[in-house]
């Protein structure tokens, strides 16, 4: 990290005591906190205080070469606090931390940490346990969040620049399995036309079980650097991809997968001004491709589980499958 400074478990202490973030004479505790790609994540303890700090990497931690834009960092510092307002406004239990600090020299941001008993939701869907009130919860919100983002000009504009989510989805996922399965590139690129022509509301765009914590039944929400003004179904497509590739992984926990995949999708609906079925079926399919053959293949899938992906998501990008339950039973059918 060339010309800034690159933070770490031993640099962090002196980073926040040299920004004035802490005292000259706070000590402090430092871990690194494993698991993304994206970023350096510690976390720093300090008294009786907390916060997780973060980094870019300039070329994200995979095999495949993924350089993406540091200052991504401080889109997702301006994500965190139009979604804490929205969570605020909206009446329903899902928090986002606050933003602590902000340095535009080192793409530096802090966070407030999570409660100490949160943990993932994606780590307590492998292990089998399903909470579909949780699912439930994350629809409600990010309707609200869809529908209450629609009319506002001035989220319009700051999120305008979809250069974010070229960088980490459509480049990394979309062109990757277009250009690596040419059989369904057609439909793979008509969804990239389609939904780069798409501008309707600010859009997470890393809606996932990874990004959600869980503490006392309530959901944290995280990670917005490919936060942008563009289409919800990709949001609803990101977490419903997510649940359905664990319902074939998890075999034992798929009929509840399943539902908490439906009870995610009427909530959502429940909330949002507008029906996203056929957009949300359609990029899907491509994600589900994305997770298998895409620059981020999902982690924890041996191949006979990526095959029953990967079948399912060409058999659907091929027959133009735009209905949620039907997708379902293509991909029950080839597991």
């Amino acid at each position: 990290m060339t010309g800034r400074t690159a933070i770490d478990a031993e640099t962090v202490g002196n980073y926040l005591r040299d920004r004035d973030v802490l005292p000259a004479d706070a000590t402090t505790e430092a871990e690194p906190l494993g698991g993304g790609v994206s970023n350096a994540v510690v976390r720093v303890r300090t008294g009786g205080d907390c916060l997780v700090v973060k980094q870019p990497f300039p070329n994200l931690a995979v095999e495949d070469d993924w350089p993406a834009d540091v200052t991504r960092v401080h889109n997702e510092a301006s994500a965190a606090r139009a979604y804490r307002g929205i969570a605020d406004r909206a009446g329903l239990p899902v928090r986002v931390p606050r933003v602590v600090f902000e340095d535009a020299s080192d793409h530096v941001v802090a966070l407030e940490c999570a409660p100490e008993s949160a943990v993932t939701w994606k780590c307590r869907l492998l292990d089998g346990a399903v909470d579909a009130d949780v699912a439930r919860t994350l629809g409600r919100f990010l309707g609200e969040s869809h529908a209450a983002a629609a009319d506002d000009e001035e989220l319009a504009e700051r999120f305008g620049n979809k250069e974010p989510f070229r960088q980490l989805r459509l480049d990394p996922y979309h062109r990757t399995v277009a250009r690596r399965h040419p059989d369904v590139a057609d439909p793979v690129e008509r969804e990239i036309e389609r939904i780069e022509g798409v501008e309707r509301t600010l859009v997470h765009g890393d809606f996932s079980p990874k990004n959600v914590l869980v503490a006392d039944g309530a959901p944290w929400l995280l990670d917005f650097e490919v936060a942008h003004w563009g289409d919800p179904a990709f949001d609803t497509a990101f977490l419903l991809n997510h649940l359905l590739i664990k319902s074939v992984h998890v075999s034992a926990a798929r009929e509840d997968l399943l539902a908490a995949a439906r009870a995610f999708r009427s909530a959502y609906r429940e909330r949002a001004p507008w029906d996203v079925e056929r957009a949300t079926v359609r990029e899907l399919a491509v994600l589900m491709l994305a997770r298998v053959d895409g620059k981020s293949p999902v982690e924890y899938a041996g191949e006979e589980i990526r095959e029953v992906l990967r079948s399912t998501a060409k058999r659907a990008l091929r027959s133009g499958v735009t209905d949620f339950e039907a997708y379902v039973d293509c991909l029950v059918e080839a597991s």
